[in-house]
């Protein structure tokens, strides 16, 4: 058998050695997938917008001014066919879709009705929801005053018709689950190699592993794919909740989700590893992958839209791999995309879990 066969058998007998933390590889992602999504909320401000302008008149000029006067939304364009809009909207690059039919002016100006067609993208339920109602309460406004100030109007000549796209029915619960099944593998894929490498000091055997001639490149990867594994079932585990709980059937291919979860997993584990080359204590390493950890997760568009952050954070989030793992996840369940529609995402994650590994295994120091 090889080292590495060895270093793999040394790291299950000591990971089932301990009775806590089986227990705790089970708990973590059932109660976060069962408790969680009671309690959380968001905010939502700053929906992007995207106007389909068929009318090309006067009052559909005037309806644009006025939504873009509103300060509820960032105008993002304005199109002359749907398919455009709805292929930025597809994108993530506009929250919602406002389309003026041709024909609009001349059938109000005859006192006729017409009928205003909303698209959002409700991925986000919450921002889709209230980006629509927001729209939908300025077009009634506008038509109210058009109403009031022109005597051959009818009472309401513009009717709102909304559709939210990729989550009819606006479940919150589909927004956030995707986001707790990637917190549970932040956490396994994170804490637990940074605590076995810090607990092994602690304990005096890594003295053993420093003097022996195994490779340090064997002993980094033992730990990366034994605590893979690990995240692999707790991520299956919260999988299931999700889809026996919650009803989520995604629309996409489970091949997508976990490979993408590989890839994350070997990041979090080669950056579990680094912080563990820099500590001595388990309660240091603990608060030092908390620190990170946190960032990882309230800065990658896990809970809040990166859309909804300040211009100079979402910046900040192209260099946070979880922002990445973020975007896949939620188009593969929500969308149905495939590995073509998120090439650029899968190859961001590679290279991060790439270059971490690199470093971890650079880092690590043998000491006689």
């Amino acid at each position: 058998m090889s080292s590495f066969g060895y270093l793999f058998i040394k790291e299950t007998k000591q990971f089932f050695g301990n009775p806590f933390m089986p227990v705790v590889l089970v708990l973590l992602p059932v109660l976060l997938m069962l408790l969680v999504p009671l309690a959380a909320n968001m905010e939502v401000r700053d929906v992007s917008l995207s106007i389909v302008d068929r009318d090309r008149s006067s009052l559909s000029a005037r309806l644009s001014d006025r939504i873009s006067r509103s300060g509820y939304f960032v105008l993002k364009s304005v199109e002359d066919t749907y398919g455009k809009a709805m292929d930025e909207l597809s994108r993530g690059n506009v929250d919602i879709i406002l389309e003026i039919p041709a024909g609009t002016e001349r059938a109000v100006s005859r006192g006729e009705s017409v009928e205003i067609f909303i698209a959002a993208n409700a991925v986000n339920s919450t921002k889709g929801m209230m980006g629509g109602g927001y729209l939908s309460s300025i077009v009634s406004d506008f038509s109210s005053e058009m109403a009031a100030s022109g005597g051959n109007l009818t009472s309401v000549p513009l009717r709102i018709t909304p559709q939210y796209r990729f989550n009819p029915h606006l479940e919150y619960k589909l927004f956030m689950v995707p986001a707790l099944m990637i917190v549970v593998i932040i956490l396994v894929g994170g804490f637990f190699p940074t605590m076995s490498i810090v607990t092994e000091k602690e304990n005096g055997t890594i003295e053993q592993m420093n003097v022996s001639p195994v490779r340090k490149r064997d002993f980094i990867l033992s730990k990366v794919i034994f605590y893979g594994i690990l995240g692999i079932f707790a991520f299956t585990l919260s999988y299931l909740i999700a889809h026996f709980v919650y009803g989520l059937a995604p629309h996409g291919g489970l091949l997508e989700i976990y490979v993408s979860a590989m890839i994350f997993l070997v990041f979090m584990g080669g950056f579990g590893l680094i912080i563990s080359n820099y500590s001595d204590t388990l309660l240091q390493s603990v608060f030092l992958m908390l620190f990170f950890v946190l960032i990882f997760m309230l800065m990658s568009g896990i809970f809040t839209p990166v859309s909804s952050m300040e211009t100079w954070s979402q910046y900040v989030t192209y260099i946070l791999p979880t922002r990445y793992f973020v975007n896949i996840l939620r188009a593969v369940c929500l969308k149905g995309s495939t590995f073509a529609d998120l090439a650029f995402d899968y190859i961001m994650l590679s290279v991060f879990a790439v270059v971490i590994n690199i470093i971890a295994v650079v880092t690590y120091r043998k000491q006689n």
